[in-house]
């Protein structure tokens, strides 16, 4: 085992910073973080708090040192602003990840001391080469994100200039798109395939699996469901998306509501006080979603049921794929991107008011008849479990 790195003391009493275990002395201003340099020269540290510390307690962007920008100066100004976006509930946690991972990219690639003015159509077009190698849906992000970094840089008087991107600087083509969801297959389970998983699971992730496939939820859906959007009495959910705040509304099928019922009722004591209003919590009474990690347990559980029963493909999202596939077959759309939470752009979604609970039902019997009542193949079993014939 090697020998953790002792952090340093500091060089006096009334120094203002402390030293962080990631090598850099930090202090927290206004509830955050902020890292001023490296262990090795607390002196250089502490002259990049005291430039800077006025600007940061009153929540204003600082004025990079040395007069010129650099792209990690503005790369930096972007993420601290979207932590507060995020932190105000303005963006997800996913998407300040999203422009996180972005900017890392481009730091890492552009350089981090260069004048972003001084980038060139050839630069732009090299870093995308650089991200090709990623999905089709990540790189056309990754080049989004980028722009848009450029431009609130430009807007917020960072830079006097707005770099050229050139022509080749954009997103995959349709094309492309189109190829990889033809090679990745059919994101669809079948009703022996959902049957078998929800036998051989507990209550917890039957639970969620059946919110899956009631109403087109996702994972951060059911890990972040607060009991106060769940009516089990009448049988609906109330419940915008997390992701993107638009409304949505379903009624719960009887099999839904005895098992969230059950969910709730062994349901171990929460860890504190912010996430007693949560639905589901995990065996330690802890969060599905836990702060300031990007993994999903939700999504984990589902993978490791997923490979006790042998499938060999699958994800919790696929509930919301078939879903959505199932429900389209009931004949009403607008209803069914209601239940999904899809946002409606077009002049009808201005003007619509409201849709009728008989027809936001009859969506969701008609995927609740496809997975219980229509005639399945008898099931495959092996060891004791249940073999399933993953679509796609």
């Amino acid at each position: 085992m090697s020998k953790t790195t002792q952090k340093p003391k500091k060089p006096r009493p009334d120094f203002p910073l402390f030293a962080h275990q990631n090598g850099q002395w930090c202090k927290k201003i206004r509830g955050k973080q902020f890292y001023f340099g490296q262990w090795n020269d607390p002196q250089a540290a502490l002259q990049e708090y005291l430039r800077i510390k006025d600007d940061l307690q009153a929540g204003r962007i600082p004025t990079p040192a040395a007069g010129v920008v650099t792209l990690a100066d503005i790369s930096n100004a972007y993420l601290a602003r979207s932590e507060e976006r995020r932190d105000g509930g303005e963006i997800s946690s996913r998407t300040f990840d999203d422009y996180h991972d972005a900017c890392k990219l481009i730091v890492a690639h552009l350089g981090r001391t260069v004048d972003p003015e001084q980038l060139r159509p050839v630069d732009f077009a090299g870093f995308r080469t650089e991200v090709s190698r990623y999905s089709p849906s990540r790189m056309t992000k990754i080049v989004g994100i980028t722009r848009m970094l450029m431009k609130w840089a430009f807007d917020s008087e960072l830079i006097d200039r707005m770099p050229r991107f050139g022509p080749d600087f954009r997103g995959a083509s349709k094309r492309k798109a189109r190829q990889q969801k033809a090679a990745a297959g059919t994101k669809l389970f079948s009703p022996d395939d959902l049957r078998a998983l929800m036998d051989a699971t507990d209550t917890v992730m039957r639970s969620m699996m059946l919110l899956g496939i009631n109403g087109g939820m996702g994972n951060t859906d059911v890990a972040s469901l607060p009991l106060s959007a769940v009516d089990l009495e009448s049988g609906w959910i109330d419940f915008p998306r997390p992701k993107t705040g638009v409304a949505r509304r379903f009624p719960l099928w009887p099999e839904t509501i005895a098992a969230t019922r059950e969910a709730i009722e062994k349901r171990p004591e929460p860890s504190s006080d912010e996430l007693a209003g949560l639905v589901f919590l995990t065996h330690w009474g802890n969060s599905w979603v836990p702060e300031g990690r990007r993994d999903n347990q939700v999504s984990a559980k589902f993978r490791k049921l997923l490979r006790s029963c042998k499938a060999e493909q699958g994800g919790f999202y696929w509930l919301r794929h078939t879903f959505q596939t199932i429900a389209d077959e009931s004949g009403d759309p607008i209803a069914t991107a209601h239940v999904m939470g899809h946002a409606d752009g077009t002049m009808g979604g201005v003007y619509r008011e409201r849709i009728s609970d008989e027809r936001l039902r009859k969506v969701t019997d008609h995927v609740r008849q496809w997975l219980f009542e229509e005639d399945a193949q008898p099931t495959t079993r092996q060891t004791g479990r249940p073999g399933l014939r993953i679509v796609g």
